[in-house]
């Protein structure tokens, strides 16, 4: 507590504190209510004897706390007259106090300054005595007053806010503080967590408001904090940003409305304002910046497991088309019966059931990504005649000896190309420089080879499926094709992603 005069000791700094409390909202505090921090912690600080004073007190009318303004006030009736105490941001308050002099001032704003360093918030509060009625307007009598004293509170960083700003650096995430807190807090609280390089990169909203279209454009694009900003400057600010980013807000308070009702996607805590919780898209049940940039992460990696899904079935479902549509035309048999193209997909598609669990490249983090369908369609199509032309390697080799197999061999080579195609279409980079699979895939992969290559010689395989046992020379015939054709789809993979226009699908 910064009792003003500062000469005048504990009696003025208790004398603060009593007239802080007193200048509360009338309306009854809950603890869980958001932005009541600094009303929750001068009641906790009260000693006994102060709150006995309380009584002597009635709080008869009030101005809430206006962003606009900064400041709220409160009329209270004292045993002989009427006092308006009015509290808020310290500029805004000295600006209508008529005890402060230009030496008061000085020592006043490098108080200030040196708590807002430390990262403590502070409020200021001021009195006067009136004639009041019902019917006057008591902001006309919001001047001329005599500050009281400053009370500074102490609002700690989250130690996970500087691993979550690591973490979104990393993602490409740009975080950007916008407070209505002075330059000083804002500095140094975004200083602490990683934010800006240093305290004094901060702007405010007034410094915004006086600048052009053109130099707000920029200024919004280069500077991560902004401090003092009314609902009106968070709002000009985000529709600045959504010309060229998706923008997320994270608020909780009434002011935050118009913000979170502009932004691209909105999220607000658990007990924030229902107003608040109105206009948002997410609510968090845990009150942490970390849960928003895993969340980002996750959304990441599951998009990324989706196209590997997407790219690795439309590869194979256009190889085999091709190949049976054109073998039809010169094959007088089935070149596979349907109970083995059933079983073909079921196995195929085994490890596929596990892809959400894969590991995806760091690479593929870095930045959001989108569906785009033109890129599918040309991948799949050329990694599609890559494997049609491999089934004809199979129709060459086995066509002509018998349709069992024919049948036999192009089922186990269809299979094991399939999954070597997911272990290559899986990540950008050539194999042995990605991610590792996951466990699962692996072995669901295995699993898939052992059955493919062991059912031909079995009862049910030759009895239901119509399968050939396979010859030891016709197996390495097959594995020589499904190693030529993941050397093929490497290459072309990596061509492909080296020279197309558009490399990240």
């Amino acid at each position: 507590i910064y009792p003003f005069p500062n000469t005048l000791g504990e009696n003025r700094a208790m004398e603060t504190l009593l007239y802080g409390n007193l200048a509360l909202s009338m309306e009854k505090i809950r603890k869980h209510q958001p932005n009541n921090a600094f009303d929750l912690a001068l009641q906790d600080r009260m000693p006994e004897n102060l709150k006995a004073r309380m009584h002597e007190y009635a709080r008869i009318r009030q101005i809430p706390f206006d962003p606009e303004r900064r400041r709220n006030c409160v009329v209270v009736k004292a045993k002989a007259c009427h006092e308006l105490i009015v509290r808020g941001a310290p500029e805004e308050i000295f600006k209508i106090c008529s005890n402060i002099n230009s030496k008061h001032l000085e020592d006043l704003q490098e108080w200030l300054k040196q708590s807002g360093l430390e990262g403590k918030r502070v409020i200021a509060i001021g009195k006067k005595e009136i004639q009041y009625n019902d019917a006057m307007d008591i902001s006309d009598y919001e001047k001329e007053i005599s500050l009281i004293g400053l009370i500074s509170f102490i609002d700690p960083l989250k130690h996970s806010a500087i691993q979550a700003i690591k973490k979104a650096k990393n993602l490409g995430v740009k975080v950007k503080i916008l407070t209505g807190d002075n330059a000083h807090v804002a500095g140094a609280g975004a200083h602490k967590i990683g934010i800006s390089v240093t305290v004094a990169d901060v702007i405010s909203g007034d410094e915004l408001d006086a600048m052009n279209i053109d130099k707000q454009i920029a200024t919004v694009e280069n500077c991560n904090v902004f401090a003092r900003v009314t609902p009106q400057q968070k709002y000009k600010i985000i529709q600045i940003l959504e010309k060229n980013y998706s923008v997320g807000f994270l608020g909780e308070g009434i002011n935050d409305a118009p913000a979170l009702k502009v932004a691209n996607v909105s999220i607000v805590v658990h007990d924030a304002a229902d107003i608040a919780k109105d206009a948002s898209d997410i609510i968090l049940l845990k009150k942490s910046l970390e849960v928003i940039i895993d969340g980002i992460e996750e959304g990441r990696r599951v998009f990324a497991n989706t196209m590997k899904y997407i790219k690795a079935t439309l590869t194979s479902n256009f190889g085999n088309f091709y190949a049976v549509a054109i073998s039809s035309l010169f094959i007088s048999y089935l070149p596979m019966l349907p109970l083995q193209i059933l079983l073909l997909n079921l196995l195929s598609d085994f490890p596929m059931i596990a892809i959400a669990t894969d590991n995806v490249d760091a690479e593929e983090l870095k930045k959001p990504k989108s569906y785009n369908i033109k890129s599918i369609a040309i991948m799949a199509s050329v990694f599609g005649i890559i494997s049609t032309f491999f089934d004809f390697v199979f129709f060459g080799m086995f066509y002509s000896i018998s349709p069992q197999v024919l049948q036999t061999n192009w089922f186990i080579g269809s299979i094991l190309t399939e999954l070597v195609l997911i272990f290559s279409i899986r990540t950008h980079f050539v194999f042995y420089r990605a991610k590792a699979p996951s466990r699962i895939i692996m072995f669901l992969s295995i699993v898939a080879v052992l059955i493919t290559i062991s059912i031909p010689f079995t009862r049910v395989g030759q009895e239901i499926f119509k399968f050939n046992r396979p010859s030891a020379y016709h197996l390495f015939l097959i594995a020589l094709i499904v190693i030529s054709y993941f050397i093929v789809t490497e290459s072309a993979k990596v061509i492909y992603y080296k020279y197309s226009k558009n490399k990240t699908i």
